[in-house]
Formats: structure tokens, sequence, C-alpha cells
């Protein structure tokens, strides 16, 4: 018998095709943290089932909004069965993406990514765990991969009451991995390297990027292992700077720009990317094309304000980098900052550079990562081709 869980009176986002609801939805309840629940309108009538999890402010997950669904291993093995079949349909010959994307997979919390031979998976919700090896013998039947890798060491895993842990649930630990992406060799780090080692909801962007880059001048702000850069380079980029503050992620961008005979067309700087826009914005137009690709500047709303300044301030810099007529690309991954937000950014840093913007397209995250239509936070990546004048 499945416990109950019931909404409190009112409007709720889950009853309009969210996929979770908030503590304070909710009547307080002694169920089992982690436990499989139904939830229930005020009324009692049946809105789905999900996990419970008092100690998270998002304390109920959606898993299905069928009442007849028995949440089991089988369950879950059918669901990322179709998340793979998705993939295969979509993405044809490609090595390297997400397999499984949470609630947009109807799978809330688990991230899988495919490298090659190498499978990784993040667990980030405490209702999974009793089905983390169903979940593997799933992706070893579908991949047959050489190994599956848990990356959990990071902050959600504890605030869910998970350990903080990485470890190899299957096979051989092969990191790094070499894969192809648009005609380069990346060296990915799957056990060491930022999130699950690559950030793939980019992939298509790089290329389009690419496509812009002949004969030009680059730069490449937060360029994490160059990947942007180094397929502008491919594509016939004249010279590509590629910044960033981590010491080994420029290494690998510089070992990725060597084992694809690239290197004499690149460079790349460990530097704060804020301090270097700065500093060479200072010296006026000097790029063709500019690419801003930095980190989320805030994982809360509470800390908006601060992130919409960081974003004007690399934007406006980038802005006064570029020579008249070129192109910047420059992208926010921030889901609590929305589109219309980050088109309000770009507009204000080019009043106060001075440099009437054009933008020319509005592009989002890969085919990989679909988005949960009942959730606007999925539609978390915004990336602007921006013409500078």
């Amino acid at each position: 018998m499945t416990d109950v869980l019931r909404l409190k009176p009112g409007p709720h986002r889950i009853l309009e095709g969210a996929p979770w609801a908030y503590r304070g939805e909710l009547y307080h309840s002694n169920l089992q943290p982690g436990s499989i629940v139904a939830l229930e309108e005020s009324n009692g009538r049946f809105v789905g089932r999900g996990f419970f999890n008092p100690a998270s402010l998002i304390a109920f997950r959606l898993l299905t909004r069928n009442v007849h669904d028995v949440i089991d291993d089988h369950w879950f093995q059918a669901r990322v069965g179709e998340a793979a079949r998705l993939r295969f349909e979509l993405l044809k010959d490609r090595e390297a993406y997400r397999v499984v994307n949470s609630e947009a997979d109807q799978l809330p919390g688990l991230i899988v990514d495919k490298y090659g031979p190498m499978l990784v998976m993040e667990i980030l919700s405490l209702g999974l765990q009793p089905f983390r090896q169903a979940i593997v013998e799933a992706l070893v039947d579908i991949y047959h991969p050489q190994g599956i890798y848990e990356r959990g060491d990071v902050a959600v895993r504890a605030k869910e009451g998970l350990p903080r842990e990485d470890q190899l649930l299957y096979g051989t630990l092969v990191s790094p991995v070499t894969i192809q992406e648009n005609g380069v060799s990346l060296t990915i780090d799957v056990a060491g390297g930022q999130k699950t080692g690559h950030f793939l909801d980019q992939y298509a962007n790089r290329k389009r990027t690419a496509e812009l880059a002949g004969g030009k001048e680059v730069f490449d702000a937060f360029c994490h292992t160059g990947a942007f850069g180094l397929l502008c380079a491919k594509y016939g980029a004249k010279h590509v700077i590629g910044i960033d503050i981590d010491e080994r992620a420029i290494a690998r961008a510089q070992e990725n720009a060597r084992q694809n005979g690239l290197e004499q067309h690149m460079e790349f700087v460990t530097a704060n990317a804020f301090d270097w826009l700065r500093q060479e914005s200072d010296k006026g137009p000097q790029y063709d094309l500019g690419i801003l690709d930095p980190p989320a500047f805030t994982k809360s709303k509470d800390a908006v304000a601060g992130a919409l300044r960081g974003y004007k301030e690399i934007n406006l810099r980038g802005m006064k980098l570029i020579k008249p007529g070129g192109i910047l690309v420059t992208s926010s991954c921030s889901y609590h900052i929305s589109e219309t937000q980050f088109i309000e950014v770009i507009r204000d840093a080019a009043k106060d550079a001075k440099r009437p913007v054009k933008i020319l397209e509005i592009r989002g995250q890969g085919l990989d990562h679909p988005m949960a239509p009942g959730l606007p936070e999925s539609r978390y990546l915004k990336c602007l081709v921006c013409a500078v004048d």
C-alpha cells in the first residue's frame, strides 16, 4: 500500500504541469524520507506518485501521473530505456551526449552522460538510491559500457541526505577518455573534471560559433578545457586565446590543442576571466569574435541581482573587445535568470559600452537536454549570437 501525501488547499504549480512540490505546499507528514508516495489534492483527488523527502525544500518529486503505474525496478529500467531510445533516434552517431536529463525524462534527480565507452551518473535525489542497481543494469544492457562512474561529491546530495562520494559502479574506470566532437578530438576527465567532465549542452552552439570563426581573431573567456576555441581553430580561425582560472582545465585545453595539431593557432592563459576582460578591454577593440561561457553566477533566487551585475560586467567588457562588425557569442547557464532578463543584460551592457548590438540568434541547450514544459527552470541555457557594430 502506497503512503499518501496531501497538498494544502490553494493553487499549486504541480497541478499546472510542474514536476515537483515544495515542502510548504504539503501537510507535514511522518513518512519515510526517500519513500515513494501518492500525492493527492486537498479534496483527495489523485495527482501522481513520486519521491518524498521532507529534508529537501523540494519535498515531492513527481515520477508519474498515471494512477495505475507500479514504481519498481522495471519501471525505472523502462524509463531509462525510453530516454536512451530517444537519443539513439535524434543523435545518430554522436559518441558523447546526455542519456538521462532528470525531470525532463521523468527521472527526477538522475543525470547520465555518455563519453564514448564511459557512462557518468549523478544521483541527486534520495528516492533514487534503492533503484540505483536497477538503473545500472539497464544502462549496461543498452550501452555495454567499459565502465559506469558515479560523480557524487556535490553539495546537493548532502541536502538530500546522501553521502558525498565518487565511486565506480560497474566495470573499469577509463579517465581521461577521448571523444570526437564535430571533427575535434577532446580528452575528458570524467573522474575529476567539472560536472561530469564536459559541458555537453553547448555541443550545437560550439559548432555554430565555429562556423562564424573562419579567418578571425577569437577570444574564449571561461574556456574550461577549450572546446569552443578548439572548434573555432579547426574551422579556420586565425588565432584563438582561451582564458580560465582553473589551471587543470587550462592544462587539459593545451593538451587538446596539441593532439589536434592546432597549438600554432591557439594560446591559453590561466587567469581570472573578469580581470582579463577588464584589462584587455581598456586597450580597445582587438577581436573579431568573442565567446563568453561562464559558470552559473547564481544557484539561488536570493543572488540574482548580483549575478545580473556580473553578467553585465563581462558582456560590457566583451563588447568593448570586439572590432566593429564583429560577433559576440554569450551564454548564461543560471536557471534563475530568464531569457528576458539575459537579453536585458545585453541591452544594458551595449548602452554602457556605447556599442550598437543586434541579436542574430537566440539559442539554448541541445536535443539531448530536453526541457519539461511545466518547468521553465529546465530551460536553463541561454546562448545569444550578437553582432557588435
